[in-house]
């Protein structure tokens, strides 16, 4: 039984069930076997037939590669150890050829996408067959009976059997080792003796051991001589090659060797025949060179001890540049050449203190010429008369590369600036009444003009200014020509100016002119700038265009000259022009106040000028650019804005003629559209907070002296809103025509949007009051006879009388609006009171009470047109107020 226990443990790898008589050692001798004899390569895919009948029973798929056929021998064949599950013909549980051909089955619709298997098809529970008998265990009884006898003395002669010894196979292995290889084969050392001759000492048989070794080592032998003389024979070519040409090198080196030898023999004859007689030639000229070179420098000494007077007879002829050179290259030879020489050591501080002296007399000469030059007569249309000397004056300080004399520039263009604003003015000035003191200073900060003369103030001295800048910019547009002339800027041998500094004086030069451009802006704009609010306001708004336009024309005329354009002009006009603005805009704000206050919240009639302007702007669809009020009509008593009638309150009127009038003025001047926008939304906010104030807030009671605020004052309101919203677009859409970049219109859509808001707070004022009056009266109402009640009498003579209060000011629609809000309000109102009466519909007599007087109220609403018989909301009434 011990014997049988371990058999059974016994590894699988170690036999193989094709080839009883194989016995292996390891796991990987398992392996190759079944790779090598129990199954078909194909190109890349191996097919197991390991098992009965020749065909691996773990095997689903059929082929697997290289890679997954190892895998598949380690899990299936190698490491399996119950031998009870290897595959027999039982195990198959389907037969594929079967399937296919199954012809009960038809066309399989997904017999393609199925996994082949246990599942392939489905099973299909078998019924027992009725012609075959049920067999039991009983009929066997007497058969196992027999036969376990006989099983039981075949075990135990099976057991007794000797076992077989198998003969490991050997596979012949051509590869020497290692150790053979090795440099140093010391077999004095046990352990390389021992491997060299594995088996010696333990063996013993020792003879058939040494034959075993004697045979294994012939066969190393014969591998190292075979891989010998592949290696020979490989390399064969090479070999004879190398030993055929060695006699043609050893011919080639012979000759290398004559060919240095001749070589080294030319050499030393180009030496000695044509190297050191040209090494003397060269001595001999550097000594020459140098001899000349000293004769040199003492011509150059003599040439720099006549520098003085040299300078001196440049300077008598005006030629103030070659003197500056002079000086400028006598400097550097001093520093450079002559560096060093005690003859000459005092010679440069001379030379610098003569460029200071120079540099002096250049910059007086010049203040000299611009104070000529500019104060000519402006009838003298002459370009710059002595361009010769100013242009050898020019050059001689830009030599220099001093710059201050720009600013000599600058302040004689200033005076000449002022000395012609000065005369312009007093010629303006003297024209005044005698009584009028004349004050006269270097600023003009006590002398103001008066708007007609800040006109003719502009139409004089602007051709001065002009001519005077023309000449200004002559002679700026000459300093910059001289800038680039070529003797001025240095050349190879001189100190060359730097792209810096080129771009340096022309940066100046414009900034004098930029700066005189505003300087005379500046000038002109303070005498017109007023000093009170009312002296020397304007008196209409065309002196506002005509200056404007002045203005302009000024400063265009100066840009076009200098090439900057100066807004000191712009700005002085701003700031004249809100003045007037700004007087104006109070005295409007006053009026519309003043007419707010005193507003009794009536209907107003339209006078035909401002009806006349409104149907004007219908026709043309926007504000139009002139506005014509026509007269000789008489008054309306509506404002008719396409075709509607609006009727409207007095102080509506004053707005819309106010806004009118600043619309006009925006179109005389663009430097005041800002402000003008500013006025109107303030005007416009004014207004629609105030008719909160006056009408919503009952402060109108105060201020007017009225009773109380009707509906018929708050459907005014109303009115009159609707007639600034539809003026506000209107204003807009000019704003944008004529002003589009100079003006931000952001503060209209809010304003428009507190407008709407605010009418809309009216109606719903004008509904609340309705809504109360309604309210008190169904609080005494009983549901009793007579129908109608006198409650319900009381409520459509409200609804009559509201409605009489609107149909004059309102529009139908808005007017439906307000009812049916009305109608919504007093069915809830209807509903609570029936909620607390108990009346329910429950066909009763005070439910026919209330239907009767619901049809009454019916009938006053169909009355005012307010619903008409067609209306849904004839049933819905009757049926909503019993709703919780």
């Amino acid at each position: 039984m011990e014997d049988k226990s371990i058999s059974n443990k016994t590894p699988i790898w170690q036999n193989c069930v094709h080839c009883p008589n194989l016995l292996f050692d390891t796991a990987t001798e398992f392996e190759r076997h079944i790779q090598e004899k129990h199954s078909i390569k194909e190109g890349t895919i191996i097919l197991c037939q390991y098992g009965q009948n020749g065909i691996c029973s773990a095997l689903q798929f059929g082929d697997l590669r290289k890679a997954g056929f190892k895998y598949h021998v380690r899990q299936y064949h190698v490491y399996k150890t119950n031998t009870n599950d290897d595959w027999t013909f039982y195990s198959s549980s389907q037969n594929l050829p079967a399937v296919l051909n199954d012809p009960n089955r038809g066309k399989q619709s997904n017999f393609f996408t199925k996994t082949w298997g246990d599942g392939f098809i489905e099973k299909v529970e078998i019924y027992p067959s009725p012609y075959l008998p049920e067999i039991s265990l009983l009929h066997f009884e007497s058969y196992c009976k027999k036969i376990s006898r006989r099983y039981r003395r075949h075990c135990q002669l099976k057991e007794n059997l000797p076992n077989k010894t198998r003969t490991p196979v050997v596979e012949n292995v051509c590869e020497v080792p290692n150790i053979f290889y090795d440099q140093s084969l010391a077999l004095n050392d046990p352990k390389v003796f021992c491997k060299v001759f594995p088996g010696l000492a333990d063996t013993q048989d020792i003879n058939s051991t040494i034959r075993s070794l004697q045979e294994t080592l012939s066969t190393y032998l014969d591998v190292v001589e075979m891989k010998i003389s592949k290696q020979v024979a490989q390399k064969s070519d090479a070999f004879f090659h190398a030993m055929l040409s060695h006699d043609t090198i050893m011919e080639q080196m012979a000759r290398a060797v004559r060919t240095v030898q001749n070589t080294r023999k030319d050499i030393k004859d180009v030496k000695q025949n044509l190297s050191e007689s040209p090494l003397k030639l060269i001595s001999l000229t550097r000594i020459n060179q140098n001899l000349n070179n000293v004769h040199d420098l003492l011509k150059l000494m003599g040439t720099v001890q006549q520098t003085q007077p040299m300078i001196q007879l440049l300077l008598s002829t005006s030629d103030y540049v070659a003197a500056l050179d002079l000086i400028s290259s006598t400097q550097k030879v001093l520093s450079t050449r002559l560096s060093g020489i005690q003859a000459f050591r005092h010679l440069s501080p001379q030379l610098t203190e003569m460029k200071r002296l120079i540099h002096k007399m250049l910059s007086n000469e010049f203040l000299r010429f611009i104070v000529s030059d500019l104060n000519r007569p402006l009838k003298d249309q002459t370009d710059l008369p002595e361009r010769d000397k100013v242009v050898s004056i020019v050059s001689g300080i830009l030599r220099l590369k001093e710059f201050d004399f720009l600013d000599i520039f600058k302040t004689e263009a200033m005076t000449s600036i002022q000395a012609t604003i000065k005369q312009c003015l007093v010629e303006i000035v003297s024209e005044r009444d005698g009584s009028t003191e004349i004050v006269l200073r270097g600023s003009n900060s006590d002398t103001w003009l008066l708007c007609n003369e800040g006109i003719t103030f502009l139409q004089k001295v602007t051709p001065n200014l002009v001519n005077l800048f023309k000449r200004i910019l002559s002679i700026s547009n000459l300093i910059l020509d001289i800038s680039q002339m070529g003797d001025i800027v240095g050349n190879d041998n001189e100190e060359i100016w730097t792209q810096e500094e080129l771009l340096l004086i022309e940066e100046k030069v414009k900034k004098v002119i930029i700066s005189l451009s505003d300087y005379s802006n500046e000038r002109c704009a303070n005498l017109i700038v007023t000093k009170t609010d009312k002296e020397y306001a304007l008196t209409d708004l065309s002196q506002l265009s005509k200056l404007s336009d002045l203005i302009d024309h000024f400063s265009k005329e100066c840009a076009k000259i200098t090439g900057h354009y100066s807004s000191a002009m712009k700005l002085a006009l701003r700031s004249f022009a809100m003045k007037y603005i700004q007087n104006l805009h109070s005295e409007r704000r006053s009026q519309l106040t003043a007419a707010l206050n005193a507003e009794r919240w009536k209907v107003a009639d339209v006078p035909c000028e401002l009806q006349s302007v409104i149907n004007n702007i219908c026709e043309v669809g926007e504000i139009p650019l002139v506005l014509n009020y026509e007269s000789g009509k008489p008054d309306g008593k509506y404002l008719i804005i396409n075709k509607e009638n609006y009727a409207v309150v007095s102080t509506v009127q004053l707005l819309i003629k106010i806004l009118l009038e600043y619309c006009d003025a925006t179109k005389q001047s663009p430097d005041i559209v800002q402000y003008m926008v500013h006025c109107m939304l303030e005007l416009i906010r004014m207004f629609n907070s105030r008719c909160c104030q006056l009408v919503l807030g009952a402060g109108a009671i105060q201020s007017a002296g009225l009773k109380t605020i009707s509906t018929s004052n708050l459907a005014l309101v109303s009115r009159s809103l609707q007639v600034i919203l539809w003026l506000l677009p209107l204003i807009m859409k000019l704003l944008e025509k004529m002003h589009s970049k100079e003006v931000s219109l952001n503060g209209f859509t809010s304003l428009e949007n507190d407008i709407t808001l605010h009418k809309k707070e009216i109606e719903s004022k004008i509904c609340l009051i309705v809504s109360n009056m309604l309210g008190s009266q169904l609080g005494g109402w009983e549901a009793k006879p007579p129908v109608p009640s006198q409650t319900f009498r009381n409520i459509s003579k409200h609804l009559v009388k509201l409605h009489e209060a609107l149909i004059d000011i309102l529009p139908l629609e808005q007017i439906s609006n307000i009812y049916m809000k009305v109608h919504y309000n007093f069915k809830d109102k209807l509903r609570e009171q029936l909620t607390k009466m108990n009346i329910v519909a429950n066909g009763s007599p005070q439910h026919g009470v209330v239907t009767s007087e619901l049809t009454f109220y019916l009938q006053t609403l169909k009355t005012l047109r307010v619903i008409n018989d067609n209306d849904t909301e004839n049933d819905n009434i009757l049926y909503d107020i019993w709703l919780n």
